[in-house]
């Protein structure tokens, strides 16, 4: 036996001898919720830009006296120049995450991290939102009792209940939005961001 021969048995001896572990089928798990992540995205995406369209419409679909047109539509653009700014960064952060392939931890780990800041984003999305909503849903509630409400300001403006019920309905409506956004995060998003970050626990313990 010369000595290449003796090589070619030592290199196979060695390679036998070698277990690498095989983790694709284990990372492959993390495709399905990322995938309804993605549907989620997509499906909100254009369900609110449908939604902010027929906003612009509101006007005239609920017949608002001429001088609410002003603050209404005032509002309304800088809602439209604050969306246009969150869903750019939404639908970059979606063709990212459509682009990764999740062949390997590092990959999963990074998917993972941009999922987490995006869900900080969002939350500030929705932060940013609730002005906007409560502006809005007043001048529509105004618009509806036009006449009730300048009754009313005439005649409490000066008295300190009126404040009083306004702070409340404020913090009524904030609070209310809040918890609707915790929800609508955790049941659309966050459930889905959970199993992903289960699945990385697992592979990090074993």
């Amino acid at each position: 036996m010369n000595f290449d021969d003796i090589k070619s048995a030592w290199n196979r001896e060695s390679s036998s001898n070698i277990t690498i572990p095989n983790k694709v089928e284990e990372l492959k798990r993390a495709e399905l919720p990322l995938d309804k992540i993605k549907r989620n995205m997509k499906n909100e995406l254009i369900t609110q830009i449908a939604a902010i369209v027929l906003l612009g419409f509101f006007p005239q679909i609920f017949h608002f006296k001429p001088i609410l047109y002003t603050p209404f539509y005032a509002v309304y653009i800088l809602l439209v120049i604050t969306c246009i700014y969150f869903f750019g960064r939404f639908y970059f952060f979606y063709k990212r995450i459509s682009k990764v392939s999740l062949s390997t931890k590092d990959a999963l780990y990074e998917v993972n991290y941009d999922i987490k800041l995006n869900m900080e984003l969002y939350k500030l999305f929705c932060y940013m939102m609730f002005p906007f909503t409560f502006v809005q849903v007043s001048l529509l509630l105004i618009n509806s009792k036009y006449e009730h409400f300048i009754q009313l300001i005439e005649t409490t403006v000066s008295s300190s209940s009126f404040y009083l019920y306004f702070t409340i309905a404020t913090i009524g409506t904030y609070a209310f939005l809040h918890l609707c956004a915790i929800y609508w995060l955790k049941s659309y998003y966050m459930k889905y961001a959970k199993e992903i970050e289960n699945l990385l626990k697992e592979l990090k313990e074993e």
